[in-house]
């Protein structure tokens, strides 16, 4: 018989693939950017990084509780 996983176990669990998530998504992004560098000329590129920022934006305003706007005026003040 198997034993349940408690909360504080699926916590670690899962903060552990997110873990994994981050780097693999650095990875992506590296890979990603080798091919835009080989088109540079390519719109669509830049939109793919454009979808990937959106998402990333929602996640951590879900995380933060905070606003995405927030988020994006925090990023442009970082520019």
């Amino acid at each position: 018989m198997a034993t349940k996983q408690t909360a504080s176990e699926l916590y670690d669990q899962r903060r552990e693939d997110i873990a994994r998530v981050l780097d693999w998504i650095e990875l992506e992004v590296d890979k990603h950017q080798t091919a835009a560098k080989a088109s540079p000329g390519d719109w669509s590129n830049a939109g793919d990084l454009g979808h990937v920022r959106e998402k990333l934006i929602e996640t951590l305003a879900f995380l933060s509780n905070r606003d995405p706007e927030d988020i994006e005026n925090l990023l442009g003040e970082c520019r």
